[in-house]
């Protein structure tokens, strides 16, 4: 939190130990909170570096590129296809790289074609802005998270049902292999009982 003060004008006091008026200023005190405990990232200078150092690949130019491309609401207003006609990288790579992202939850879907990267992770802007855009995106999260996890519940429900499938199909063949073991050996064994009989 961070203090600030300002002179709004002057007041006479009546000192009690010496009898005398003294004239004092008159200070209001505005109390705003603001981040603290930050670093300054020259973003654009930072990715020059990682680029020509050979240390950065597709993926990660993107997430640089996302950060450099976000409105001052922390809006990405971008489709999946615009994004890999501006950086010049395959859909696939875009699509892969964004799923990922909200995965971790370093973005959400806001609305078709616009993303909403998370403000604990990077904003630009005062205190308060940054405050408002979290209460947009923590809106957000309800609903992708619980379609998310709805999701991955029918993948692996789906997934459950292939195996128990296969499971009974090969229960199914291990039965007939028996059954057609068995068969193969009765007629043997009766046989050699006609044979024993026949002696």
């Amino acid at each position: 939190m961070k203090k600030k003060n300002r002179i709004i004008g002057t007041q006479s006091f009546y000192n009690s130990h010496t009898g005398e008026l003294v004239e004092m200023q008159i200070m209001d005190s505005d109390v705003n909170e603001r981040d603290s405990n930050f670093h300054k990232l020259f973003l654009r200078s930072f990715v020059t570096a990682l680029e020509d150092g050979g240390i950065m690949n597709q993926k990660t130019s993107l997430c640089f590129w996302i950060l450099s491309n976000l409105t001052k609401d922390n809006l990405l207003l971008y489709t999946y296809r615009q994004i890999a006609d501006k950086k010049g990288i395959s859909y696939k790579t875009v699509a892969d790289t964004m799923k990922r992202l909200m995965d971790t939850d370093f973005l959400r879907k806001h609305s078709s074609g616009y993303y909403m990267v998370n403000p604990d992770i990077i904003f630009k802007g005062s205190y308060q802005r940054r405050c408002m855009a979290y209460q947009i995106y923590s809106q957000l999260s309800s609903d992708d998270i619980t379609n998310s996890q709805e999701l991955q519940l029918q993948n692996l429900q789906s997934k459950i049902s292939r195996l128990q499938k296969q499971e009974e199909k090969l229960k199914n063949k291990i039965e007939y292999t028996k059954l057609t073991q068995t068969d193969i050996e009765e007629p043997k064994s009766t046989k050699e009982l006609e044979t024993r009989k026949n002696k």
